[in-house]
């Protein structure tokens, strides 16, 4: 599943940056939310809902206060891998 999210289907390029720019405010201590995200990738945020949708469901990112307002986003070890990969 993780080489069609990131390399092969049409979305792979933004979920990329998505993992990016949690790991970049994961670094800074600061909070990473979907308005957030949307702002620095110049996305609404209906479409990057939908990529961290994904991303959630597959368990690269996690939702660090469920039901709150708005959604902290953290992520998982295997979004970790994902940043690494892409890292190098």
């Amino acid at each position: 599943m993780k080489t069609i999210l990131f390399y092969w289907s049409k979305g792979s390029d933004t979920r990329v940056r998505t993992i990016r720019v949690i790991a970049e405010c994961e670094r800074e201590g600061k909070p990473c939310y979907l308005n957030l995200i949307a702002q620095k990738l110049s996305l609404s945020h209906v479409a990057l809902k939908r990529h961290l949708d994904i991303l959630i469901k597959y368990e690269y990112v996690e939702i660090l206060n469920p039901g709150g307002k708005p959604v902290y986003l953290a992520l998982t070890p295997k979004g970790i891998e994902v940043l690494k990969e892409f890292s190098s």
